[in-house]
């Protein structure tokens, strides 16, 4: 959902460029090309945020199926031990 992000970054930027014109004491509503750049530099700013966002999902991911398969091989050699005590005890 990178178009999100770049929305609410481009929006931003254009709400912070609007707020610094107004403490200026300068129109706010007329046109002006620090608009465009700030919405511009707002949408980037979002797009490496959902990046971001994006790769700490995948880590969080590999790490959980990591922690996954360490507590299966837990699970098994206990299984293996439950086994050998059991089968030690039966003879």
């Amino acid at each position: 959902m990178p178009f999100l992000s770049i929305f609410v970054g481009s929006t931003v930027g254009l709400g912070t460029a609007m707020y610094a014109m107004g403490l200026q004491s300068r129109p706010v509503l007329k046109p002006h090309v620090s608009y465009a750049i700030y919405i511009v530099a707002g949408g980037f700013i979002g797009y490496k945020v959902f990046e971001k966002r994006q790769h700490q999902r995948q880590i969080a991911s590999r790490r959980r199926e990591v922690l996954i398969e360490r507590r299966d091989k837990r699970l098994e050699e206990a299984r293996a031990r439950m086994h050998a005590e059991t089968a030690s005890a039966a003879d």
